[in-house]
């Protein structure tokens, strides 16, 4: 018997979020609350604050956090975030991590970017 997988993408600047896997709506309306504040920036009073949208090829949800950045503590807290809602939706367990800093060459002002993966199954 297989084990239903989830896998969370980061990548930060701005935040970019990719949830791969059979997660709860409720879980990504939690999220759709959250995110937005634990940015280093605050969001912009005069626009709707991003929501995670279904993408059906491959089915996936993502977010774009554009206008908004994160440094350490932001990137600590969009992680953190997320696993309490997880944790919260119930059963799902943190298998494996990566992290990398890629080079952007087409950037002004910024050289690097980070991406974050995270790797969950339920727990059976």
């Amino acid at each position: 018997m297989t084990r239903p997988n989830l896998i969370v993408n980061f990548m930060f600047n701005p935040p970019q979020v990719k949830i791969i896997g059979p997660i709860k709506e409720t879980t990504v309306e939690k999220l759709n609350s959250l995110f937005p504040r634990m940015t280093s920036t605050a969001q912009g009073t005069k626009t709707a604050p991003p929501k995670f949208i279904h993408e059906s090829s491959p089915p996936h949800w993502c977010v774009r956090l554009i206008g908004q950045f994160c440094d350490q503590l932001g990137q600590s807290m969009l992680c953190l975030s997320l696993l309490d809602a997880l944790e919260e939706e119930g059963g799902w367990v943190l298998k494996d991590t990566n992290a990398i800093t890629m080079e952007d060459t087409d950037a002004i002002q910024q050289t690097t970017y980070e991406v974050l993966k995270f790797f969950f199954v339920k727990k059976i």
